[in-house]
């Protein structure tokens, strides 16, 4: 293996892995490209079905989900990724929420809330802010 081969592996262990979960396939790409750029590792997964085996595989930092996608809702699927994934970071976003929406998200785990459209700065912001937040809490953990 190269130097630049090693670096590049280094690299990767080191940079945050985001889940992108949205039916909307130009919305991912978008993500995906900001959050590239801004020094995530990310993966997409384009509806709920099959999401718990793909979390599983993958375990991301954190997790961008979408309320309203074809065959289920990002409401829907706050629960089993908090029974298996407790404090993994969870921002939910949806065009179509409000403050009761955003209530139900927040008493299911959902650990920020966006309404579409929101600056993708903004969503950055939030990952970074809640990554470090769970890596405070990491490490008051007693081992």
């Amino acid at each position: 293996m190269t130097h630049t081969e090693d670096r590049k592996i280094a690299d990767a262990a080191h940079r945050p892995r985001v889940m992108i979960v949205d039916d909307d396939a130009d919305m991912r790409a978008l993500l995906r490209d900001v959050l590239e750029r801004d020094g995530f590792l990310v993966r997409e997964h384009a509806t709920g079905i099959g999401l718990m085996p793909a979390l599983e595989s993958w375990r991301p930092d954190a997790i961008v989900l979408d309320n309203v996608m074809a065959g289920t809702t990002g409401l829907d699927l706050l629960s089993p990724i908090r029974r298996r994934h407790p404090t993994t970071p969870v921002v939910l976003v949806t065009a179509f929420g409000g403050s009761e929406t955003e209530a139900t998200a927040r008493r299911l785990g959902a650990t920020h809330y966006l309404d579409k459209p929101f600056r993708v700065g903004r969503l950055v912001a939030m990952l970074r802010s809640a990554l470090a937040h769970a890596r405070h809490e990491d490490r008051r953990r007693p081992e």
